[in-house]
């Protein structure tokens, strides 16, 4: 028995779920600071502490405002009036090409900054001028599953690029 789906269910389906994955990526950064361990009562530091992060929610945050967008349209248009333009099927080529690229490069930079971060020996001074060495792996792990999630995102909209660059030359 051959799996039989209308491109507009499996379209619609991969839109919402990169949509729970970009979700699940930004729920991640932004809980990712309660694993920093505090030194004194004050947190040591935060996602909004490195670029490569505040990097990953913009394109988190831009991903799902497309991908919304899309949904809402594609809802409205496509499957309740049986209504087909052309312009959107080049708002959507062009969309999931820029979009996909944004999550990717995102996604990327939130890998690079946690293993480079990993690495390094964080060490803070306290008051009696000592050296104490701070354990982050847990702020780092938390941050390198929102950089997955945010890279499986990044693959539903990839394959949604492909969709949409097979449907063009056909609606077009």
């Amino acid at each position: 028995m051959a799996l039989s789906a209308s491109p507009a269910k499996v379209t619609l389906s991969l839109r919402g779920l990169s949509m729970v994955f970009l979700l699940a990526s930004i729920t991640l950064l932004f809980i990712s600071d309660n694993s920093v361990p505090e030194y004194n009562g004050v947190r040591f530091l935060g996602y909004k502490d490195f670029s490569s992060y505040k990097y990953m929610v913009g394109a988190a945050v831009i991903g799902m405002g497309y991908s919304l967008l899309q949904i809402i349209s594609f809802g409205i248009f496509r499957i309740l009036m049986k209504k087909d333009s052309d312009v959107y099927y080049l708002i959507e080529f062009y969309g999931d090409k820029a979009v996909s690229f944004l999550l990717a490069t995102g996604s990327a930079a939130g890998f690079g900054a946690t293993i480079e971060s990993k690495e390094r020996n964080w060490t803070i001074i306290n008051l009696d001028n000592n050296l104490d060495k701070v354990n982050l792996n847990g702020f780092f792990n938390v941050i390198y599953a929102s950089a997955t999630l945010l890279f499986l995102a990044f693959l539903c909209t990839a394959i949604l690029s492909i969709l949409s660059s097979y449907a063009l030359p056909k609606k077009v």
